[in-house]
């Protein structure tokens, strides 16, 4: 599947990103070449391979309780602390 210039805006418009012609050209071209590679790994005859992932299981640790960290290492560690709380640049939204 081939993404051109003008799907890569559409893409970029949805992501809230604001790129320019080059940026947009070659953001389509890696989309291509990624959309590629997924249809090279659909070609794989993967015939007579079992499925490993439903009977080993995912490894849990055991649940139980542990001491929580030292409020005050934190807050001596942290970029910004209100209270009880680590301050951040507002990402989203960017008024």
């Amino acid at each position: 599947m081939k993404i051109d210039r003008e799907e890569a805006r559409r893409i970029a418009d949805l992501a809230h990103l604001e790129l320019d012609d080059a940026a947009l050209v070659r953001m389509a071209d890696e989309m291509t070449k990624i959309l590629t590679y997924i249809d090279q790994l659909r070609e794989v005859d993967v015939e007579g391979f079992e499925e490993h992932a439903e009977s080993a299981g995912t490894p849990f640790r055991e649940d139980e309780p542990r001491p929580s960290l030292d409020r005050a290492l934190v807050e001596r560690n942290a970029p910004s602390w209100n209270e009880a709380f680590f301050v951040v640049p507002k990402v989203i939204g960017g008024e």
